[in-house]
């Protein structure tokens, strides 16, 4: 968990204005919580969306190759 969210946030540190992200683990259950707010459009937030859970599927083929 804590390696796909070190991978996350190298990757995601130039958002556009009006589009957040907040990445939180939680240790209790081995999840990450990710909590994301736009204000620039559906389809921006779709895209954002689309991205972050393709950063986490190549994270997860990494770790689990290594």
């Amino acid at each position: 968990m804590y390696a796909v969210l070190r991978s996350l946030i190298a990757d995601n540190t130039d958002f556009p204005n009006g589009l957040s992200i907040e990445m939180s683990p939680r240790d209790y259950d081995n999840n990450l919580l990710l909590c994301l707010s736009c204000k620039v459009g559906f389809e921006t937030l779709l895209n954002t969306i689309n991205e972050l859970l393709e950063h986490i599927s190549i994270a997860q083929k990494v770790i689990s190759h290594a």
